[in-house]
């Protein structure tokens, strides 16, 4: 999404793509989490105030809200009055004791901090870190007091605001040269659906834990259907000497959980760290499935390091088998390969886009993962873009897709850099490489990922040296999955002719990309959502408020006057709502029913990270919009859809539209009952079969709409007597007006100045 208005030994060989899965899981391990902090003056380094409690995972910026000295920043103005935490220094502390016996290692694991740091363990320096995503592993042994406290701290520096000059231009092309330098979530400099927000913290977990001489730091998993598995054992150890390496794999989500393989393995360590590799085979795997293909089905790996006949680490990781093959689209130009085949069965993608559920870290939960999973798992959503702006997401969101059978696309944290280039000195480029190798390792064993990104919307061949090293990462981490420079870049398309450039169904109809990877409009939310986050005296009328929370006023006013509507909230409420459910609606619908031209639609976007008013189907408050409602019958992967024309009815009107059903599933529906009712009434029954991965049009309705009821179509379908699919239109909600040539001009320069790509010739029919 852009920014605003978007300035002018025996790894084995394995092909085709192969699978990873599950999180690295120490069951010894304990979680640090009880922290206090202070604030830092950054020059004096001295010390401010009194100490406070403080949560890990989680943020400054929450943690001063909790401690009273912040008003929660996502209310009325309140987020410019969090900006002076930028500006200063913040330390962490927290104490834990620890007895190692002979022989044994402490260690501390942090997953994640925000964004610059130092740390240090009993007043030793421990690691001086800049980067958002890598891990930092800490041998503790050296420093710690036994028999005592041992004290933990971590400094996190103030990164300062952007300046604000009073012009949107300067002050657009300030912030692209700010961020532009970090790997830090994007979005937290502010966004067009985000607040500022740039903060600091320790916002992943850190795990505190002993081993014997050796650590296993990593388990990579690689597998095929045949059931070939390929492990990749990363160590860091403090002898040389032989070890053993034993081996339990067992059903994770399916059958009796009990093992299917026990093996054990040969290992010579060395001082240091040091890669082992080794392989066995599961025969006659189950593999992982989409959900709409199958099942997710998952395997559990206990891997156990023994060393001088002790247990010296023990990790365990979920994982699945599954194949991934990247087909070119029929018709389009070389190289544009979005038809996916999942484990050699062909599959549409019917997806969305992610972004970071909080802009502040400490208010994420687990149960606000479930709840968006869960709900996106009721729409039918097959696989979400992790966009580019935002994060590599915690382990528990990567598991939940795993079980849930839900495909992920992962960019890396780079995006909407247009005016100037991302920086090409050394330190910057090492950053990337390691960022994005660390993201890789933390999900690669997910067989949910199916698809890495360098990132959102930049030109790749000015950043040339950026895109290398990234895809150096991919090549040496995680080389069998698919790469991409960026997002649009390959055949996809970012089609913001609607919106942005004032435009209607017709630019998304002439779009001639096969993949449509972002594309939506904005609506309010619900006025329960308005009223909890705006003050009363700043409801209504809209004031700058709004804007503050992300409205594009001039834009929703060319679409709200599209409609009939109420100059009250309710009003705009309930029109913006309809307007956007018309356009994902329709747009989706379009694209299915001419799969495999197009492959796949991700609207842009599924959730939001604040009380905004932006372009989510789902609000902050997890109420679901109306767009959400239209997506899940548009979405359904049995479809019953009305090829419409770009044009409204009225009561009284002659309808005529062409019906197809669309089926993306693996399997046939016979004597299907299809009716189509028009304001209510009955106007066509017809008998018809699905076959598999196919869509079909089955028949061509004429009807003559009530004079009296509202012009609407329902259409059912019906498999013996249960209603398998259904769909509504709103007959009467139309926007009239595409792009101008003006507006044209503006989206071409956008795509090509800013993305560095054309758009193909229309081909002719």
């Amino acid at each position: 999404m852009g920014r605003k208005a978007i300035l002018i030994g025996l790894v084995l060989a394995l092909a085709p793509l192969s699978a990873f899965a599950g999180h690295q899981e120490r069951k010894s391990a304990s979680e640090l989490n009880k922290f206090k902090f202070i604030q830092v003056d950054p020059k004096s380094g001295s010390e401010k105030g009194t100490w406070m409690e403080g949560k890990v995972p989680g943020d400054v910026i929450t943690d001063l809200v909790k401690a009273g000295k912040l008003a929660h920043p996502y209310y009325d103005f309140n987020s410019k009055d969090a900006l002076w935490v930028n500006n200063f220094n913040w330390r962490y502390q927290t104490e834990f004791r620890a007895e190692p016996d002979q022989d044994q290692r402490v260690w501390i694991l942090f997953h994640g901090i925000d964004y610059k740091s130092r740390g240090s363990l009993n007043g030793r320096e421990i690691f001086n870190h800049t980067g958002m995503f890598s891990r930092v592993f800490v041998d503790a042994t050296p420093l710690l007091k036994k028999g005592e406290e041992n004290q933990l701290e971590v400094q996190l520096e103030g990164l300062g605001n952007l300046i604000n000059s009073g012009s949107y231009t300067v002050d657009e092309i300030l912030e692209q040269w700010n961020r532009r330098h970090t790997t830090k979530t994007q979005m937290s400099y502010g966004w067009d659906f985000a607040p500022e927000l740039i903060g600091a913290g320790i916002w992943d977990k850190v795990e505190l834990f002993k081993t014997g001489p050796a650590l296993i730091e990593e388990l990579g998993i690689k597998t095929r259907n045949s059931g070939e598995v390929g492990i990749e054992l990363s160590v860091d150890s403090n002898q040389d000497g032989p070890a053993v390496l034993k081996i339990s794999v067992l059903p994770e989500n399916f059958g009796d959980q009990k093992p299917v393989l026990q093996q054990e393995f040969p290992v010579e360590l060395k001082r240091g760290k040091s890669i082992h590799n080794s392989g066995f085979t599961i025969y006659n795997p189950k593999l992982w499935w989409s959900w709409d293909l199958g099942d997710p089905n998952l395997y559990r790996v206990q891997a156990e390091l023994i060393v001088n006949g002790q247990t010296s680490d023990r990790l365990e990781e979920t994982f699945g088998f599954r194949e991934i093959v990247w087909e070119q689209n029929p018709g389009a130009p070389e190289g544009w390969k979005w038809v996916l085949r999942l484990n050699g069965k062909r599959i549409f993608l019917r997806g969305a886009n992610w972004v970071p559920p909080e802009a502040l870290f400490g208010q994420l939960t687990d149960e606000r993962y479930d709840k968006l999973l869960g709900l996106a798992r009721e729409a039918h959503i097959n696989i979400f873009r992790i966009w580019g702006g935002g994060n590599r997401e915690r382990d528990y969101f990567y598991d939940s897709a795993d079980r849930l059978g839900i495909m992920l696309w992962q960019e890396f944290p780079l995006a909407c850099i247009f005016i100037p280039t991302f920086p090409t000195d050394e330190k910057f480029l090492s950053l990337v490489e390691r960022e994005s190798g660390e993201i890789i390792r933390a999900i690669r064993n997910h067989p949910s990922v199916i698809l890495y990104s360098g990132g959102n919307e930049f030109d790749v061949k000015k950043n040339a040296a950026v895109v290398a090293r990234m895809r150096k990462a991919v090549q040496e981490t995680d080389p069998d999955r698919r790469f991409i420079a960026a997002s649009p870049a390959e055949g996809d398309s970012h089609n913001w002719a609607v919106w942005h450039r004032f435009g209607n169904l017709l630019d998304y109809y002439s779009d001639e990309h096969v993949l449509m990877s972002e594309f939506g409009l904005q609506s309010f939310p619900s006025v329960s959502a308005l009223e909890k986050y705006i003050s009363r005296k700043l409801l209504w009328p809209m004031g700058k408020v709004y804007e503050f929370h992300n409205l594009g006023r001039s834009k929703m006013m060319k679409y709200l006057s599209a409609l009939p509507h109420e100059d009250s909230l309710d009003g705009y409420v309930e029109a913006s709502q309809k307007m956007q459910a018309y356009y994902y609606q329709r747009s989706t619908e379009h694209w299915r029913i001419r799969k495999y031209r197009y492959s796949g639609t991700l609207f842009w976007q599924f959730n939001e990270p604040w009380p905004a008013i932006c372009w989510s189907v789902i609000d902050y408050e997890l109420v679901p919009k109306l767009a959400y409602e239209r997506i899940k019958d548009s979405y359904n992967p049995l479809l019953i859809a009305a090829d419409l024309a770009v044009r409204g009815w009225k009561p009284g009107d002659d309808l005529s539209t062409d019906l197809f059903l669309v089926n993306d599933y693996d399997r046939k529906f016979s004597n299907l009952k299809i009716q189509a009712f028009a304001g209510g009434k009955l106007v066509g029954t017809w008998l018809d079969n699905a076959e598999p991965d196919s869509s079909k049009k089955i028949a061509t309705l004429n009807a003559r709409l009530s004079p009296d009821i509202a012009a609407t179509l329902e259409l059912f379908v019906w498999d013996k007597d249960k209603l398998v699919s259904q769909n509504f239109y709103d007959l009467e909600v139309y926007d009239p007006k595409p792009s101008d040539a003006m507006m044209r001009a503006v989206d071409k320069v956008v795509n090509q100045v800013g993305f560095g790509e054309k758009q193909p010739e229309k081909e002719k029919d």
